[in-house]
C-alpha cells in the first residue's frame, strides 16, 4: 500500500541523487548513455523495485470466460483503492459507465506496459558496469515510462496537487518530504536529459534524410 511505500533511500544517498551523474547524453546513433554513482542507483533500484511491487498487487481473479483472460481484458471495472495505484491506472472517462468499461479492456495491458518498463530501468541498474547506463531508443523510452511513473507516485506522497513547488521548497530540512522532493525534482531533470538526447537524434535523422531526399 502507499502507507508504505516510497522509501528513497537514506539523506546521503538523497543529497547525492542530486550532484552526481550529468544526466543522460547521446553516444553515437540511437545510443543514451548515463553513468550513475552507487548511490544514485541505490535510490533508482529501491524506486523501480517498488512500482513493479506495487503493479503486482494489482492481480485479476479469476475470469469465468478464458478468451477474456487471453485477450487482457480484466476483471477489475473500478479504480484500485490505493491512492498510488489509482494514480497509475486511473480512470480514462469521468462517466463511471464508460471508465469501467474502458478499464476492463486496457487495464491489464497498462499495467503490463508499466512493469515491462519498470523492468527494463531495474535490469539496466542491476547489469551496469560502473554506473554506466548505455540505452537503445526503446529501452530509453521504457525509461521515460518508469522515471515518469516513480514521479507520479511520488507526487502522491507528496501531494502535488495540492502543494504548490513553492511550499515543497521550503520544507524544513528535519521534514522526511524534502527527501522526497529532491529525488522527484533530480528525477524531473534527469528525465528532461533523457528526453533532450532523443529529441537531439530525432532531429539529426530527419536533417540526414532530407540531405538524402
Amino acid at each position: 500500500s502507499s502507507s508504505r511505500i516510497w522509501f528513497v533511500g537514506n539523506s546521503a544517498a538523497r543529497r547525492s541523487a542530486m550532484t552526481a551523474t550529468e544526466g543522460f547524453k547521446r553516444h553515437g546513433d540511437h545510443s543514451y548513455v548515463a553513468t550513475f554513482a552507487d548511490s544514485e542507483k541505490e535510490v533508482l533500484l529501491n524506486l523501480c523495485e517498488q512500482i513493479i511491487e506495487l503493479l503486482a498487487e494489482r492481480h485479476d481473479h479469476g475470469h469465468d470466460d478464458p478468451l477474456a483472460a487471453m485477450v487482457g481484458i480484466t476483471s477489475h471495472d473500478s479504480p484500485p483503492e490505493d491512492e498510488v495505484l489509482h494514480r497509475l491506472l486511473p480512470n480514462a472517462y469521468a462517466d463511471q459507465v464508460d471508465a469501467s468499461e474502458f478499464r476492463r479492456y486496457t487495464e491489464a495491458t497498462l499495467r503490463q506496459k508499466k512493469q515491462a518498463h519498470a523492468i527494463s530501468m531495474r535490469i539496466h541498474l542491476k547489469s551496469s558496469d560502473d554506473g554506466v547506463v548505455d540505452l537503445d531508443h526503446d529501452n530509453a523510452n521504457a525509461w521515460l515510462g518508469a522515471i515518469n511513473d516513480i514521479r507520479l507516485a511520488l507526487g502522491v506522497r507528496l501531494k502535488v496537487e495540492s502543494n504548490s513547488h513553492e511550499e515543497l521548497e521550503l520544507l524544513a530540512p528535519d521534514d522526511p518530504l524534502r527527501g522526497v522532493y529532491a529525488v522527484y525534482t533530480w528525477l524531473g531533470w534527469l528525465q528532461e536529459t533523457l528526453l533532450s538526447a532523443l529529441i537531439d537524434d530525432a532531429d539529426e535523422d530527419e536533417e540526414s534524410q532530407l540531405g538524402n531526399s
